[in-house]
């Protein structure tokens, strides 16, 4: 973050959240009708709780473990990890309109991430309200 805004760090290209940075405290009245987002825009607190985005990068703590049939999973049902049994993904992640893709499209889309640079980051658990 600078003083103009964010700078994408071409080194971090699409791994979620720094599993270094920690939020700051925030008021859970005003969270209750409103999205705050961190500077960054890597997490998001609201109503469901606080979700942080995810590692996208073909590490082992990114996509480096999923299978093609996971990611679909995860786009078209909105399946955490794109596992069956698991919880939905939480907002801000648009997974609604993706499952409008083309499996085609969304296919294109998991092997471009599997083509970009690794990145070691273990994105934080999120925290689900009433949890």
């Amino acid at each position: 973050m600078t003083d103009r805004g964010p700078i994408p760090d071409p080194n971090r290209l699409l791994s979620g959240h720094n599993s270094n940075e920690i939020l700051p405290a925030y008021d859970s009245e005003t969270a209750k009708s409103y999205v705050l987002f961190n500077m960054n825009s890597t997490a998001a607190v609201g109503p469901w709780g606080i979700s942080y985005s995810g590692n996208l990068t073909p590490d082992d703590t990114g996509i480096g473990t999923w299978s093609e049939a996971q990611f679909l999973k995860a786009m078209k049902e909105g399946k955490y990890k794109g596992l069956e049994g698991s919880r939905p993904l939480l907002p801000p992640m648009p997974w609604q309109a993706y499952s409008q893709m083309p499996d085609e499209d969304l296919k294109a889309i998991f092997a471009y991430l599997k083509s970009i640079k690794p990145v070691e980051n273990i994105v934080p658990a999120a925290k689900i309200a009433g949890m």
